[in-house]
């Protein structure tokens, strides 16, 4: 079911929406309709509508549309505009989700319209909920979890892993990667990654990272590429600790849980960043 706040200063137009909305299946839409000031100003307040279409045959469809996100109004708005391209314009630009030229107004083109918005409405709000569920995960890991671009410079780290290091966040943003690995893993993690970009593969291994105060820190790394259409553009890394300092870290697993050093690389089907939320 959708609900549909129409604001409806329509007037006496020949073709509006008012006239042709009854003709939508009364099982998928609910019609709200309000045509007074104060009506409307509840309307947008109440935030209960899935889409608002505004229809005014005044001329105040820009200033309705301006009111009602100025109220904070979180739906999609469509709005009935004349068959005037810098109408449509000035409405896009000011957050009209779609605009409907009123000569061409059909109870097909407002359903579609609506379902339009709606729906991308609805995906975009259920993005955001994966993003945050994301981002709880991402600050809640005892594991390494970084991002860094292509060139080797750090784009985030999860507080786990800053606390590990012994870096705060202003200081490990921008950091080469290499800073923070062992002398000893440099060529195995530098290879790694080329492997990774070259053939589009996830690559295990178990290296050694460096803490800022100078200490050597055993961790299983599980680097992957992600993609922005279809090209790679930053790699995440996931560095579960197998060996620490006995008086620093008491929480995370023992080395006796794993093999000795190994390398391991497996295609993995690219990743789009539409699809992925990221945590930072």
């Amino acid at each position: 079911m959708i609900t549909i706040l129409l604001v409806d200063h329509s007037l006496d137009c020949e073709r509006s929406v008012r006239s042709l909305l009854p003709a939508l299946p009364s099982d998928q839409f609910q019609v709200n309709r309000c045509s007074g000031y104060r009506a409307i100003l509840e309307g947008f307040h109440s935030q209960t509508a899935d889409v608002c279409v505004i229809d005014s045959g005044t001329g105040n469809g820009l200033k309705l549309l301006a009111q009602a996100r100025a109220m904070g109004m979180s739906a999609p708005i469509v709005m009935v505009t004349a068959n005037d391209a810098s109408e449509v314009v000035a409405a896009i630009r000011s957050g009209a989700a779609d605009c409907l030229v009123r000569d061409q107004l059909t109870t097909a083109s407002i359903e579609r319209s609506i379902c339009c918005v709606v729906q991308q409405a609805r995906s975009v709000a259920l993005q955001a909920q994966r993003e945050r569920r994301y981002l709880a995960l991402f600050d809640s890991l005892e594991e390494i979890t970084y991002t860094h671009d292509l060139g080797g410079r750090i784009t985030s780290m999860n507080p786990a892993g800053l606390y590990l290091l012994g870096y705060s966040q202003p200081e490990i943003l921008g950091m080469e990667v290499s800073a923070i690995v062992a002398a000893a893993s440099k060529p195995l993690v530098s290879l790694s990654m080329d492997l990774m970009l070259d053939a589009q593969t996830q690559t295990v291994n178990e290296v050694s990272l460096a803490t800022k105060s100078g200490r050597s820190l055993a961790v299983k790394m599980n680097a992957h590429p992600i993609y922005e259409q279809g090209e790679p553009v930053e790699v995440q890394v996931l560095a579960r600790v197998i060996a620490e300092p006995p008086a620093l870290y008491g929480k995370f697993p023992d080395s006796s849980s794993y093999s000795s050093p190994t390398a391991v690389a497996y295609r993995l089907p690219p990743m789009n960043r539409s699809n992925e939320a990221r945590a930072f």
